[in-house]
């Protein structure tokens, strides 16, 4: 794979790739060549256009652990980020007010201790930390708009 800058589309789409097995599983799982693949993580201001989104797109659907490198580049894009949810699904508001408090108190100690200590590893801690509570409280809300579609 190329040497694309971070957080750009190139690199996103490199990630999609590697996700996937690589460039010569994702041209063999989507029909195309590897060559065009390839350029779909190269800049090049001469050629049209980029990689179709159609491909991208059926590449996401048919392995979805590709669709995530693209989600969080363009959810970055738009000034947010992309959280994705567990399988096991929302569950009750009850239990998950209790994961919900637990989350957080563990995001403030994390968040402290990288205060503190100034560590890159400390931050990723914090990073996951925050992760792990956003699923918490997404998963609360879709239990919340379940319960009141009731």
């Amino acid at each position: 794979m190329r040497n694309n800058r971070p957080d750009s589309i190139q690199s996103a789409i490199a990630a999609a790739y590697t996700a996937n097995g690589g460039l010569e599983n994702t041209a063999s799982d989507i029909g195309v060549s590897t060559a065009l693949l390839s350029l779909g993580t190269r800049v090049d201001e001469k050629r049209q256009g980029g990689l179709g989104v159609n491909y991208l797109d059926r590449l996401g659907r048919m392995h979805r652990p590709s669709a995530l490198p693209l989600a969080q580049h363009f959810c970055a894009l738009g000034g947010g980020v992309f959280q994705p949810l567990e399988a096991r699904g929302p569950g009750c508001l009850i239990s998950l007010s209790g994961d919900a408090a637990k989350e957080f108190g563990d995001v403030v100690a994390s968040a402290l201790r990288a205060k503190l200590s100034m560590s890159t590893t400390d931050c990723d801690d914090t990073i996951l930390q925050i992760d792990e509570a956003m699923g918490v409280l997404v998963r609360m809300r879709a239990e919340a708009v379940k319960q009141r579609g009731r």
